[in-house]
């Protein structure tokens, strides 16, 4: 799974935070519509920085619109922060604590607008496969598919296809897996939602990668990165080319791997995401040890190096 596409789970709780904060129903006094409009403009600038993969920012924002709709007690604001809150966690790598708030969002949910209770059930299936646990995962996101349709948006349903898509492929079912990407692509261009379908086609690649259809693989990555570029997710862009070297590498096209790792390591090391920086330098190591680039090999080992010191 890809970090990048839990930002279609976030933009779906925006839309329905400035849903309610654009509520034409009488506010009762300035002090209440103003929490409201601050909570808002949090979780719209919360998105901005989990787009740019600045995700300690997007944390402080989001926690800045929890609170703000805290102190006017606004359930739906805080169940929304939640899952905002959650899948920004989540995409830092902190599951258990990421866990913990899902879980919270999710029950506190139920009662609320369906779509709020689908979008909450969603996200925890989604923390489960990022945990590794595909089957539990399996059984909480069909239960968001059994709800009725009209509790889901065009963009929820996407994005729920997608994550069965995920659970079927790490459950070893590819096929199922690629029907499941297919329908959620399908209502993502339909929707035009820019960035899910850059997710599918992420993940469409990867499961033709693995089953060594490298052309398919290869053009399905291609579309993944121009839609990433449409809308400059810079780590969609980066994993999208780290994806094309090694589908380069795959097809023992050593030339092409090194000119994607070094752009996917570029683009890690403007984000300042050292983890995913080791990786491209890993592999861009081994494409030009391969190409007998002896002294670049050594500058992006040096590279490595400098990266493990304090």
């Amino acid at each position: 799974m890809r970090a990048p596409l839990l930002m279609a789970g976030v933009a779906a709780l925006l839309t329905l935070s400035l849903a309610a904060a654009c509520s034409t129903a009488p506010r009762t006094t300035d002090g209440v519509a103003t929490a409201k409009n601050q909570a808002a403009q949090d979780s719209t600038n919360g998105e901005a920085y989990y787009r740019q993969g600045r995700y300690d920012l997007a944390l402080q924002f989001f926690t800045r619109s929890l609170n703000a709709y805290t102190s006017v007690d606004n359930e739906e604001g805080i169940v929304q922060s939640y899952n905002a809150i959650g899948t920004t966690y989540m995409a830092m790598g902190s599951l258990d604590m990421a866990e913990e708030i899902l879980i919270r969002a999710r029950e506190r949910s139920r009662g609320m607008d369906p779509p709020l209770l689908a979008i909450s059930t969603n996200n925890l299936g989604e923390l489960y496969l990022a945990k590794g646990e595909a089957q539990k995962a399996l059984g909480i996101l069909e239960e968001a598919l059994a709800m009725p349709a009209g509790a889901r948006t065009p963009m929820q349903t996407g994005l729920l296809y997608h994550n069965l898509g995920i659970a079927q492929k790490d459950l070893g079912n590819p096929a199922k897996a690629q029907e499941y990407y297919r329908k959620s692509l399908e209502i993502n261009l339909a929707n035009k939602l820019i960035a899910q379908a850059a997710g599918d086609y992420y993940m469409i690649a990867a499961v033709h990668s693995k089953n060594g259809e490298y052309a398919e693989a290869e053009k399905n990555a291609a579309l993944a990165l121009a839609a990433d570029k449409q809308i400059e997710n810079s780590p969609g862009i980066a994993l999208d080319l780290y994806a094309m070297g090694l589908i380069a590498n795959r097809r023992r096209d050593a030339a092409a791997a090194y000119d994607y790792f070094q752009r996917s390591s570029l683009v890690y090391t403007t984000l300042g995401w050292k983890p995913e920086m080791k990786k491209a330098l890993t592999e861009l190591v081994a494409a030009a040890d391969a190409l007998g680039r002896t002294a670049e090999a050594e500058a992006f080992r040096k590279a490595l190096a400098d990266l493990d010191r304090p």
